[in-house]
């Protein structure tokens, strides 16, 4: 009987696991979503503002291709973040699995090593994520700072590149603290 409840606890464990497993990759998938959306709004922000300048005698434009290829790697990096996270959580759930029937070591240890995992993952993302601001809001300085820019069309749309960068910004954080929360409640029932 002993050996039935330890086999049924570690069912129950592989279970959470599993859930756990799926939850994190629709977070994942809906991460990169917001992230492709981002890059394809990023992408037709520039254009416009290209089109609209086109003809004008204003230098240093190329800072607009230079934000557009920020936004595509800042983006190519978050999506790397998050499959590591994947991948991480898959070799923790792995490793706690390895420790056979002994259900009550496997739980402990599935928790410990996915906290640790997570807790790394979400640091760097939030470092890159950081980094994106400081270098959008250099970026759109920069244009700002171009002479003739003042008070014309040119510091209305860099207002509002920075202002759609800090929504996406901002929605991206509130996707991955939600997703924290959810993910540490199921750690806390492995």
């Amino acid at each position: 009987m002993t050996t039935n409840t330890k086999s049924t606890k570690l069912e129950e464990t592989i279970d959470i696991a599993a859930l756990y497993t799926k939850g994190l990759e629709r977070t994942i998938e809906i991460s990169k979503s917001t992230l492709d959306l981002a890059v394809k709004q990023n992408a037709e922000i520039l254009a416009a503002i290209k089109k609209s300048l086109k003809g004008s005698s204003l230098p240093g434009l190329f800072v607009l291709d230079l934000a557009g290829e920020a936004v595509e790697g800042f983006v190519a990096v978050q999506k790397s973040l998050l499959d590591l996270a994947l991948e991480q959580s898959n070799a923790s759930i792995e490793a706690a699995q390895s420790f056979g029937k002994d259900a009550d070591k496997a739980k402990a240890e599935f928790g410990n090593v996915l906290q640790a995992s997570f807790d790394r993952a979400l640091g760097a993302q939030n470092l890159v994520v950081e980094y994106a601001v400081k270098q959008t809001k250099t970026g759109i300085e920069t244009v700002k700072a171009q002479p003739g820019v003042a008070g014309t069309a040119v510091e209305t749309i860099s207002d509002s590149v920075q202002k759609g960068f800090d929504t996406v910004v901002a929605a991206q954080k509130d996707i991955v603290a939600q997703a924290t929360k959810n993910l540490k409640a199921v750690a806390a029932k492995a």
